[in-house]
């Protein structure tokens, strides 16, 4: 097991070194503290996830060593040609933790360590409702023997844990920045530097401390906003990846990469910037007033690198508790924006496509008679990597419309807009009613009819004429005869029955 393994739950060490006391003390009530703490109490919620954490991974690692690890005869073998040892595994040779390893599982071999079999069956045996040990090392009578205190450090570690975590909850909360809330109001609360200094500086634009040549180069990195900026920068571009990636687990590496790109543009930043009147509070040395000046013609960047520092500037306060609350603040802030990019980039859209929608729409409105069939109106380009879709009836009326990266998904989204529609559903659903059996089919050979749309061809326009199934042409010509209707083109190129 690595450092990191068991780093957050304290030095190994000292666990072993108090481990009998934890198992004396660990699950019992303190006598003079039973009125004002139940059997419940013991437990905190942080605690739970360590310990069920902490069984797991003893148990897999447990397994893993009797799984990878020779045995004791093997591994003296070992030592005693060392000489012959590689070098990269030499150093661990010399270390103690092959050696147990081996010495464990030369005792499971041996058929002496029966604990490490129960454990391994313990799921299948425990019963939530049988009060009985599982292991047969503890017996109904060694409870009795068992301590009945609790160890009163660590109920008051938890405790301080429970209400510390309670606490971080209730600034968040007086903050303003719970996601349910923002619909209610917008702009979102802007998180606050406390630390006047760091505040001081956000706001503070290199082109104030060039002139300054008394101040060292070190003093003058720290007097102004650009090393904020770098943090800021690097801290919004990672936030807004995690907000786009988790809100949108159907888009594509490329949809989100362009969607991202529309939220931490300058100008977007620029924009965020002023309704929070960052440009009010920069100080700078440019001259901002006069029209023929570099600023006014520019692009006005230093306005979006503020916006940065600032969100640097909330780190470097207090990052523990200011990274989820720029998240939060972010999340709400760049909502409008998300949703407005979304309806205006046809590429974007996250109507999720029915695979099944062109059959569901002609089992419910389709018959020969009308000639359901998708027509393609613009295929995809370089230029132009959207294609269009209208799903028409025999007249040329247009039912709905698709979009999509390719024809075939236009066309299911067409079939979904028209579904949508219910009185239209309706409408057409009373004609197909209305319309004898025997004129709803379509004659595709003699003696066969189908009544629902086949798999469609490459040319979508084609419809409801297209063949069911792909079956041997030599087939059907055999099986055609003069009573067979026939299938002719039409001048708009879609197909008719005679």
């Amino acid at each position: 097991m690595s450092d990191s393994d068991h780093a957050d739950y304290g030095n190994p060490k000292e666990s072993l070194s108090g481990s009998a006391d934890l198992r004396r003390n660990a699950y019992s009530i303190h006598k003079g503290n039973q009125e004002k703490m139940g059997p419940t109490d013991v437990y905190q919620y942080s605690q739970v996830l360590q310990l069920e954490h902490a069984v797991t991974n003893f148990l897999n690692y447990f397994n893993k060593i009797i799984q990878l690890s020779p045995n004791y005869k093997v591994y003296l073998e070992n030592v005693d040609a060392l000489q012959n040892t590689r070098v990269e595994i030499l150093p661990a040779m010399l270390r103690h933790k092959l050696k147990c390893a081996a010495e464990l599982a030369s005792l499971n071999e041996l058929g002496k360590l029966p604990l490490l079999n129960e454990l391994n069956t313990y799921e299948e045996k425990f019963s939530s409702t049988d009060r009985k040990p599982v292991l047969q090392e503890l017996e109904e009578n060694d409870i009795e023997k068992l301590s009945a205190s609790v160890n009163n450090e660590m109920v008051k570690h938890w405790s301080e844990v429970s209400q510390k975590a309670q606490e971080d909850d209730e600034d968040e909360e007086d903050d303003g920045y719970e996601p349910d809330e923002t619909k209610k109001k917008w702009p979102p609360k802007l998180p606050e530097i406390k630390n006047s200094a760091i505040k001081a500086r956000v706001f503070i634009h290199k082109s104030i401390i060039n002139d300054k040549l008394y101040l060292s180069e070190h003093d003058m990195i720290k007097a102004h906003n650009e090393r904020l900026e770098f943090l800021g920068d690097s801290i919004l571009n990672t936030t807004i990846t995690m907000i786009l990636y988790n809100k949108f687990p159907h888009l594509s590496e490329g949809q989100l990469s362009k969607l991202r790109m529309k939220l931490i543009s300058n100008e977007r930043l620029k924009k965020w910037s002023f309704l929070y009147k960052f440009n009010e509070k920069l100080r700078t040395n440019i001259d901002k007033t006069c029209e023929t000046s570099e600023f006014k013609q520019g692009k006005q960047k230093l306005y979006a690198d503020v916006f940065e520092a600032y969100i640097g500037g909330l780190l470097e306060d207090d990052p523990k508790h200011n990274l989820p609350r720029v998240r939060k603040w972010l999340s709400k802030l760049a909502l409008p924006v998300i949703e407005e990019e979304i309806k205006k980039d046809d590429d974007l859209d996250l109507t999720e496509v029915d695979v099944n929608a062109k059959k569901t729409l002609y089992s419910l409105i389709g018959y020969a008679a009308l000639n359901l069939h998708y027509k393609p109106i613009q295929k995809p380009s370089f230029e132009n990597p959207i294609a269009l879709v209208e799903c028409r009836i025999k007249d040329g009326t247009i039912l709905g419309v698709g979009k999509g990266r390719n024809i075939k998904i236009a066309g299911m989204r067409a079939a979904q807009q028209v579904l949508r529609n219910k009185p239209l559903i309706e409408k057409y659903a009373a004609f197909r009613a209305a319309v004898p059996r025997s004129d709803s089919v379509v004659k595709t050979l003699a003696g066969s009819k189908r009544s629902t749309p086949g798999e469609e061809g490459p040319e979508e326009e084609y419809g409801d004429a297209y063949p069911a199934k792909k079956t041997d042409l030599r087939t059907q010509n055999q099986s055609l005869d003069a009573s067979t209707s026939r299938i002719i083109p039409n001048e708009d190129g879609s197909l008719s029955l005679i």
